[in-house]
């Protein structure tokens, strides 16, 4: 039941608009001016930083959730929180709006975002830009995987952390697909006119599948 939990909130994460949208721009900006090698470097690290910084950042909020003894209080927030994704998920598929739904970032951050993933430069580089992008990320990502943490706070520390790694190589999946088709096959404004495209389909199937967490709970 648990791992079935944690794989779909971890794949409503997957294919969010906004880290796709992350990844393509920083790898849009590489592209132009880089080559191969560097970018697919670049990209490798820069998505490898952010599953570490969010693996991170969930050990922190479980560790927080313990010291506190506050799991059946985050189970009641949890299941309010899920119905509050599903509607907003599914309501973006019938009355699409930019930055509005939960899954996409806030218009305010986006030139933010832009510029400092344009700062990447070198391979090394993309280290401190994806730390500073990880909690850019937030705002947009962090409903599934708050979620997920409250999921998990119920359960042992020997599974906490397997799950844990496992919901974050989940999420960041794509991240790395990304990166090998960019610099392999086609061009990240592709990535990013597939994203425009089917974003309403993201946003249906992100909601269907918190409903399906909802009945698991």
């Amino acid at each position: 039941m648990v791992f079935g939990q944690i794989t779909s909130l971890a794949l409503v994460d997957a294919i969010n608009p906004c880290t796709l949208a992350i990844q393509a721009l920083l790898l849009s900006a590489l592209v132009l001016t880089k080559k191969r090698r560097e970018v697919l470097i670049s990209g490798l690290l820069f998505t490898f930083t952010i599953l570490v910084m969010y693996a991170l950042y969930g050990f922190g909020v479980l560790q927080i959730i313990y010291a506190f003894g506050i799991e059946a209080q985050v189970r009641m927030i949890l299941k309010a929180l899920l119905v509050i994704m599903a509607i907003v998920e599914i309501r973006a598929y019938f009355s699409h709006k930019e930055g509005f739904a939960s899954m996409e970032m806030p218009m305010a951050l986006r030139p933010i975002t832009k510029k400092i993933l344009q700062s990447v430069d070198n391979p090394l580089t993309a280290i401190p830009v994806a730390v500073l992008a990880s909690i850019l990320l937030l705002p947009c990502s962090s409903g599934p995987y708050i979620a997920a943490l409250a999921i998990l706070a119920n359960f042992e520390l020997t599974l906490r952390i397997p799950l844990l790694i496992y919901y974050n190589i989940l999420f960041t999946l794509p991240m790395f697909a990304i990166t090998f088709i960019s610099v392999f096959g086609t061009s990240p404004k592709k990535v990013m006119k597939f994203k425009e495209k089917y974003i309403r389909e993201l946003h249906l199937i992100a909601g269907l599948l918190l409903l399906a967490v909802l009945f698991m709970v």
